[in-house]
């Protein structure tokens, strides 16, 4: 009888302590956002054990994405699949995470967002009640900033846009901006003209968020920017 409770209470504890398994999406937010020209852009999926064990049993899920704005094919490419943490995954050797990539495709004219959404499905060795942050699905945006394909851009880190926002015009501190267009984020041209004295005139815009094209000596400014 002893020996039988003993078993009983063994496996009570393996059932709780399969329980505690957490498995799912790293990212805490329900959206998660990346720039067009970012190669590492992917999902990352995670498993973390009881008090920081191995794995016992395999966990995973069918990976797939529903289409939004950016499409499955065109935008990016996704192909659905399984993920399988297998026996022994660990925290010490990190091989709890792993990234599926998103395989964006370059969109040199582009300005604004498109999204999509990334989908667990079929789970295998959890349930519902072990997804990290109680969420299946997450909506990833996808950020084009309309780099033109042969010219140089300016890195963010090397100039100042400011005020942000601002309400009537615009300086560029650590480049000389010789020519400028604005667009709207459905990429419609609203502005354009010479920068003068490295400022810029946008008091005839409408309140509101636009991306600034401006030329300079060292390269190409890509920034968005906002109207009030």
């Amino acid at each position: 009888m002893k020996k039988v409770l003993i078993i009983g209470l063994f496996l009570l504890s393996g059932y709780f302590t399969q329980a505690q398994i957490r498995f799912g999406f790293t990212n805490p937010l329900a959206i998660d956002n990346w720039n067009s020209e970012d190669t590492a852009a992917g999902v990352e999926l995670v498993v973390w054990t009881p008090n920081n064990d191995t794995l016992r049993t395999p966990v995973g899920a069918d990976v797939s994405v529903i289409d939004g704005s950016a499409r499955n094919n065109f935008e990016f490419s996704f192909p659905p699949k399984k993920w399988i943490f297998p026996v022994g995954t660990n925290l010490y050797d990190s091989s709890n995470k792993h990234v599926l990539k998103y395989n964006i495709a370059p969109n040199s004219t582009l300005f604004g967002e498109r999204d999509f959404y990334v989908l667990l499905t079929g789970l295998v060795g959890v349930t519902t009640s072990n997804l990290m942050y109680n969420r299946d699905m997450m909506r990833v945006v996808i950020d084009y900033n309309g780099s033109n394909v042969g010219i140089k851009k300016l890195d963010a880190h090397c100039y100042r846009l400011y005020p942000m926002p601002t309400n009537s015009r615009l300086n560029i501190e650590g480049a000389n901006a010789s020519t400028f267009k604005v667009y709207d984020l459905a990429g419609k041209l609203v502005g354009e003209g010479e920068a003068m004295q490295n400022s810029i005139d946008v008091s005839g815009l409408s309140n509101g968020l636009y991306v600034l094209y401006a030329q300079t000596e060292r390269g190409l400014i890509v920034q968005k920017f906002l109207k009030q």
